[in-house]
Protein backbone atom coordinates (compact mmCIF):
# COMPACT_ATOMS: atom_id res chain seq x y z
CA UNK A 1 0.00 0.00 0.00
CA UNK A 2 1.23 3.50 -0.83
CA UNK A 3 -0.02 6.82 0.47
CA UNK A 4 -1.18 9.12 -1.12
CA UNK A 5 -1.67 6.97 -4.25
CA UNK A 6 -4.06 4.58 -2.51
CA UNK A 7 -6.25 7.38 -1.20
CA UNK A 8 -7.81 7.43 -4.68
CA UNK A 9 -10.66 5.21 -5.79
CA UNK A 10 -9.87 1.65 -6.86
CA UNK A 11 -11.51 -0.87 -9.17
CA UNK A 12 -12.30 -3.31 -6.35
CA UNK A 13 -15.98 -4.25 -6.00
CA UNK A 14 -16.43 -2.66 -2.55
CA UNK A 15 -14.84 0.48 -1.10
CA UNK A 16 -15.58 3.15 1.46
CA UNK A 17 -14.17 6.43 2.76
CA UNK A 18 -15.32 7.09 6.29
CA UNK A 19 -15.06 10.07 8.66
CA UNK A 20 -16.21 10.40 12.26
CA UNK A 21 -15.36 12.87 14.96
CA UNK A 22 -16.17 15.04 17.93
CA UNK A 23 -16.76 18.77 17.54
CA UNK A 24 -17.54 21.65 19.89
CA UNK A 25 -18.13 25.36 19.51
CA UNK A 26 -19.92 28.49 20.67
CA UNK A 27 -22.63 30.32 18.73
CA UNK A 28 -22.91 34.12 18.44
CA UNK A 29 -25.19 34.27 21.50
CA UNK A 30 -22.64 32.42 23.62
CA UNK A 31 -24.40 29.08 23.57
CA UNK A 32 -22.09 26.09 23.81
CA UNK A 33 -22.57 23.08 21.53
CA UNK A 34 -21.05 19.60 21.34
CA UNK A 35 -21.52 17.12 18.49
CA UNK A 36 -20.46 13.79 17.10
CA UNK A 37 -20.65 13.24 13.36
CA UNK A 38 -20.34 10.48 10.77
CA UNK A 39 -19.98 10.98 7.02
CA UNK A 40 -19.15 8.05 4.76
CA UNK A 41 -19.18 7.37 1.03
CA UNK A 42 -19.54 3.79 -0.24
CA UNK A 43 -18.54 2.78 -3.77
CA UNK A 44 -20.00 -0.47 -5.13
CA UNK A 45 -19.01 -1.64 -8.62
CA UNK A 46 -20.98 -4.88 -8.93
CA UNK A 47 -24.45 -3.88 -7.73
CA UNK A 48 -25.46 -2.44 -11.11
CA UNK A 49 -24.07 -1.98 -14.64
CA UNK A 50 -22.61 1.37 -13.51
CA UNK A 51 -20.91 2.26 -10.20
CA UNK A 52 -23.30 2.95 -7.32
CA UNK A 53 -22.47 5.35 -4.50
CA UNK A 54 -24.19 5.65 -1.13
CA UNK A 55 -23.58 8.47 1.32
CA UNK A 56 -24.45 8.19 5.01
CA UNK A 57 -24.47 11.27 7.24
CA UNK A 58 -25.37 11.51 10.91
CA UNK A 59 -25.18 14.14 13.63
CA UNK A 60 -25.20 13.25 17.31
CA UNK A 61 -26.17 16.51 19.01
CA UNK A 62 -24.82 15.99 22.52
CA UNK A 63 -26.19 19.36 23.66
CA UNK A 64 -29.77 18.60 22.63
CA UNK A 65 -29.48 14.85 23.22
CA UNK A 66 -30.67 14.00 19.70
CA UNK A 67 -29.50 11.86 16.78
CA UNK A 68 -30.36 12.52 13.13
CA UNK A 69 -29.22 10.78 9.96
CA UNK A 70 -29.96 10.36 6.27
CA UNK A 71 -28.71 8.57 3.16
CA UNK A 72 -28.04 9.68 -0.42
CA UNK A 73 -27.53 7.58 -3.54
CA UNK A 74 -25.67 8.51 -6.71
CA UNK A 75 -24.12 6.91 -9.79
CA UNK A 76 -21.19 8.01 -11.95
CA UNK A 77 -17.93 6.59 -13.39
CA UNK A 78 -15.18 5.78 -10.92
CA UNK A 79 -13.26 9.05 -10.38
CA UNK A 80 -9.84 9.17 -12.03
CA UNK A 81 -8.24 11.43 -9.44
CA UNK A 82 -4.72 10.43 -8.41
CA UNK A 83 -3.16 10.83 -4.97
CA UNK A 84 -6.53 11.65 -3.46
CA UNK A 85 -10.30 11.34 -3.69
CA UNK A 86 -13.18 13.53 -4.81
CA UNK A 87 -16.60 11.99 -4.26
CA UNK A 88 -20.21 13.08 -4.11
CA UNK A 89 -23.59 11.61 -3.33
CA UNK A 90 -26.04 14.20 -4.52
CA UNK A 91 -25.13 17.49 -2.86
CA UNK A 92 -22.98 15.82 -0.21
CA UNK A 93 -19.25 15.95 -0.99
CA UNK A 94 -15.93 14.75 0.38
CA UNK A 95 -12.48 15.29 -1.06
CA UNK A 96 -8.89 15.17 0.04
CA UNK A 97 -5.51 13.49 0.06
CA UNK A 98 -2.25 13.31 2.02
CA UNK A 99 -4.10 13.54 5.31
CA UNK A 100 -6.18 16.58 4.41
CA UNK A 101 -9.91 16.54 3.65
CA UNK A 102 -12.99 18.69 3.14
CA UNK A 103 -16.49 17.50 4.01
CA UNK A 104 -19.94 18.90 3.24
CA UNK A 105 -23.29 17.32 4.07
CA UNK A 106 -26.68 18.47 5.25
CA UNK A 107 -29.76 17.28 7.11
CA UNK A 108 -32.98 19.28 7.47
CA UNK A 109 -31.69 20.87 10.72
CA UNK A 110 -27.90 20.60 10.38
CA UNK A 111 -25.35 21.54 7.72
CA UNK A 112 -21.72 20.50 8.14
CA UNK A 113 -18.74 22.14 6.42
CA UNK A 114 -15.46 20.86 7.77
CA UNK A 115 -11.75 20.99 6.98
CA UNK A 116 -9.43 18.30 8.35
CA UNK A 117 -5.65 18.11 8.74
CA UNK A 118 -3.69 15.16 10.10
CA UNK A 119 -1.12 15.42 12.87
CA UNK A 120 0.21 11.86 12.35
CA UNK A 121 1.13 9.54 9.47
CA UNK A 122 -1.46 7.13 8.10
CA UNK A 123 -1.82 3.95 10.17
CA UNK A 124 -1.53 0.94 7.86
CA UNK A 125 -3.34 -1.90 9.59
CA UNK A 126 -2.29 -5.54 9.57
CA UNK A 127 0.49 -6.40 7.15
CA UNK A 128 1.32 -3.03 5.56
CA UNK A 129 -2.36 -2.30 5.05
CA UNK A 130 -3.57 -5.83 4.29
CA UNK A 131 -5.87 -7.41 6.88
CA UNK A 132 -7.65 -10.75 7.26
CA UNK A 133 -11.39 -10.06 7.25
CA UNK A 134 -12.79 -13.30 8.62
CA UNK A 135 -15.68 -14.74 6.56
CA UNK A 136 -15.69 -11.53 4.52
CA UNK A 137 -12.31 -12.38 2.94
CA UNK A 138 -9.39 -9.93 3.00
CA UNK A 139 -9.22 -6.16 2.92
CA UNK A 140 -6.97 -3.20 2.27
CA UNK A 141 -7.29 -0.85 5.22
CA UNK A 142 -5.63 2.27 6.62
CA UNK A 143 -6.70 5.09 8.94
CA UNK A 144 -5.91 8.69 9.71
CA UNK A 145 -6.32 8.47 13.49
CA UNK A 146 -5.63 12.08 14.50
CA UNK A 147 -7.30 14.67 12.28
CA UNK A 148 -7.65 18.21 13.61
CA UNK A 149 -11.01 19.56 12.48
CA UNK A 150 -12.34 23.07 12.00
CA UNK A 151 -15.37 24.52 10.29
CA UNK A 152 -19.03 25.30 10.76
CA UNK A 153 -22.21 23.49 11.71
CA UNK A 154 -25.44 25.33 10.97
CA UNK A 155 -27.60 24.05 13.82
CA UNK A 156 -31.33 24.74 13.38
CA UNK A 157 -30.39 27.87 11.40
CA UNK A 158 -27.71 29.06 13.83
CA UNK A 159 -24.07 28.98 12.64
CA UNK A 160 -21.66 27.43 15.13
CA UNK A 161 -17.91 27.63 14.54
CA UNK A 162 -16.55 24.25 15.58
CA UNK A 163 -13.20 22.60 16.22
CA UNK A 164 -12.37 19.10 17.31
CA UNK A 165 -10.71 15.78 16.63
CA UNK A 166 -11.71 13.39 13.85
CA UNK A 167 -10.81 9.97 12.47
CA UNK A 168 -10.85 8.63 8.91
CA UNK A 169 -10.91 5.06 7.54
CA UNK A 170 -10.42 3.90 3.97
CA UNK A 171 -11.14 0.26 3.20
CA UNK A 172 -11.53 -1.68 -0.04
CA UNK A 173 -11.65 -5.22 -1.43
CA UNK A 174 -13.94 -7.91 -2.79
CA UNK A 175 -15.98 -8.71 0.30
CA UNK A 176 -18.15 -11.77 0.80
CA UNK A 177 -21.21 -10.04 2.25
CA UNK A 178 -23.23 -13.20 1.51
CA UNK A 179 -21.40 -14.83 4.43
CA UNK A 180 -23.72 -12.99 6.81
CA UNK A 181 -20.74 -11.81 8.87
CA UNK A 182 -20.82 -8.65 10.95
CA UNK A 183 -18.51 -6.77 13.29
CA UNK A 184 -17.94 -4.65 16.34
CA UNK A 185 -15.51 -1.83 15.49
CA UNK A 186 -14.01 0.74 17.84
CA UNK A 187 -11.93 3.86 17.24
CA UNK A 188 -10.42 5.25 20.44
CA UNK A 189 -8.65 8.60 20.85
CA UNK A 190 -7.16 9.03 24.31
CA UNK A 191 -6.16 12.32 25.91
CA UNK A 192 -2.63 10.97 26.40
CA UNK A 193 -2.14 11.02 22.62
CA UNK A 194 -2.60 7.30 21.96
CA UNK A 195 -5.20 5.90 19.56
CA UNK A 196 -6.56 2.40 19.08
CA UNK A 197 -8.36 0.73 16.19
CA UNK A 198 -10.09 -2.47 17.31
CA UNK A 199 -12.02 -4.78 14.96
CA UNK A 200 -13.95 -7.84 16.17
CA UNK A 201 -15.45 -9.73 13.21
CA UNK A 202 -18.33 -12.12 13.88
CA UNK A 203 -19.69 -14.99 11.81
CA UNK A 204 -23.42 -15.27 11.16
CA UNK A 205 -23.90 -17.02 14.52
CA UNK A 206 -22.46 -13.98 16.31
CA UNK A 207 -19.21 -15.70 17.32
CA UNK A 208 -16.03 -13.60 17.10
CA UNK A 209 -13.88 -15.35 14.48
CA UNK A 210 -11.32 -12.65 13.58
CA UNK A 211 -9.76 -10.01 15.80
CA UNK A 212 -7.54 -7.15 14.68
CA UNK A 213 -6.06 -4.23 16.58
CA UNK A 214 -3.63 -1.36 16.01
CA UNK A 215 -2.16 1.01 18.57
CA UNK A 216 -0.85 4.41 17.47
CA UNK A 217 1.49 6.14 19.91
CA UNK A 218 1.64 9.92 20.51
CA UNK A 219 4.19 10.49 17.72
CA UNK A 220 2.39 8.30 15.19
CA UNK A 221 4.23 4.96 15.42
CA UNK A 222 1.94 1.97 14.90
CA UNK A 223 1.96 -1.40 16.66
CA UNK A 224 -0.03 -4.44 15.59
CA UNK A 225 -1.71 -5.82 18.71
CA UNK A 226 -1.67 -9.51 19.63
CA UNK A 227 -5.22 -10.76 18.86
CA UNK A 228 -5.07 -13.12 21.84
CA UNK A 229 -4.79 -10.09 24.13
CA UNK A 230 -7.86 -8.34 22.70
CA UNK A 231 -11.38 -8.88 24.03
CA UNK A 232 -14.84 -7.40 23.49
CA UNK A 233 -17.72 -7.92 25.93
CA UNK A 234 -20.99 -6.02 25.84
CA UNK A 235 -21.97 -4.74 29.28
CA UNK A 236 -25.59 -4.06 28.32
CA UNK A 237 -27.99 -4.16 25.41
CA UNK A 238 -30.47 -1.94 23.60
CA UNK A 239 -33.30 -3.03 21.33
CA UNK A 240 -34.26 -0.67 18.52
CA UNK A 241 -37.94 0.26 18.58
CA UNK A 242 -37.91 0.68 14.78
CA UNK A 243 -35.97 -2.35 13.51
CA UNK A 244 -36.28 -4.70 16.50
CA UNK A 245 -32.53 -5.39 16.34
CA UNK A 246 -30.81 -5.85 19.70
CA UNK A 247 -27.36 -4.28 19.90
CA UNK A 248 -24.71 -4.31 22.56
CA UNK A 249 -24.85 -1.04 24.50
CA UNK A 250 -21.69 -0.36 26.49
CA UNK A 251 -18.57 -2.48 26.11
CA UNK A 252 -15.64 -3.70 28.14
CA UNK A 253 -12.68 -3.96 25.76
CA UNK A 254 -9.42 -5.65 26.68
CA UNK A 255 -6.16 -4.35 25.21
CA UNK A 256 -2.56 -5.34 26.00
CA UNK A 257 -1.77 -4.07 29.49
CA UNK A 258 -5.27 -3.07 30.48
CA UNK A 259 -8.87 -2.47 29.60
CA UNK A 260 -11.22 0.22 28.27
CA UNK A 261 -14.81 0.89 29.31
CA UNK A 262 -16.71 2.32 26.34
CA UNK A 263 -20.03 4.05 26.99
CA UNK A 264 -22.50 5.35 24.36
CA UNK A 265 -23.09 9.10 24.57
CA UNK A 266 -26.65 8.41 23.40
CA UNK A 267 -28.29 4.99 23.53
CA UNK A 268 -30.08 5.37 20.19
CA UNK A 269 -27.56 6.04 17.42
CA UNK A 270 -28.95 3.50 14.97
CA UNK A 271 -29.06 4.17 11.23
CA UNK A 272 -32.13 2.35 9.95
CA UNK A 273 -31.56 2.17 6.20
CA UNK A 274 -33.54 -1.01 5.61
CA UNK A 275 -36.00 0.71 3.29
CA UNK A 276 -33.35 2.48 1.19
CA UNK A 277 -30.29 0.24 1.27
CA UNK A 278 -31.36 -2.93 3.05
CA UNK A 279 -29.05 -2.38 6.03
CA UNK A 280 -29.26 -1.18 9.61
CA UNK A 281 -26.38 -0.60 12.00
CA UNK A 282 -25.46 1.25 15.19
CA UNK A 283 -22.80 3.91 14.74
CA UNK A 284 -22.23 6.36 17.51
CA UNK A 285 -20.23 8.74 19.63
CA UNK A 286 -18.83 7.14 22.79
CA UNK A 287 -16.88 8.09 25.91
CA UNK A 288 -13.83 6.03 26.88
CA UNK A 289 -12.29 5.43 30.30
CA UNK A 290 -9.97 2.72 31.49
CA UNK A 291 -6.66 1.59 32.86
CA UNK A 292 -3.57 0.77 30.79
CA UNK A 293 -0.27 -0.11 32.37
CA UNK A 294 -1.55 0.82 35.80
CA UNK A 295 -2.51 4.37 34.75
CA UNK A 296 -6.00 5.77 34.30
CA UNK A 297 -6.86 6.81 30.76
CA UNK A 298 -9.75 8.71 29.24
CA UNK A 299 -10.85 9.84 25.83
CA UNK A 300 -13.47 9.71 23.11
CA UNK A 301 -14.29 7.32 20.32
CA UNK A 302 -16.73 6.01 17.79
CA UNK A 303 -18.27 2.53 17.81
CA UNK A 304 -19.91 0.68 14.94
CA UNK A 305 -22.02 -2.41 15.58
CA UNK A 306 -22.86 -4.07 12.29
CA UNK A 307 -24.90 -7.10 13.37
CA UNK A 308 -24.43 -10.47 11.68
CA UNK A 309 -27.26 -11.73 9.49
CA UNK A 310 -28.16 -15.28 10.58
CA UNK A 311 -29.46 -17.53 7.83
Amino acid sequence: MQIPQDEAAHQDPDEWWYFVGHLSGVDAAGGQHCYGFEQVTFQFLEQAPVPVYFGHFAITDLTRGTFQYDVRQDSYPVPTTSNGFSLHTGEWTMSGGSGKAKLHAALPEYTLDLQLQTTKPAALHGDHGNIPYGPLGTSKYYSWTSLLAGGTIIDHGVPVKVTGLSWSDHQWGAFNFASGAGWDWFSVQLTNGKQYMLYFIRDKSGTIVQTLGTQVDPIGRTTNLDPSKLGDTATGSWTSPTTGITYGSGWQVTVPGGHLTITPDLVNQELDLLSTQGVAYWEGSVTVRGDIGGSSVAGVGYTEINPPEPS
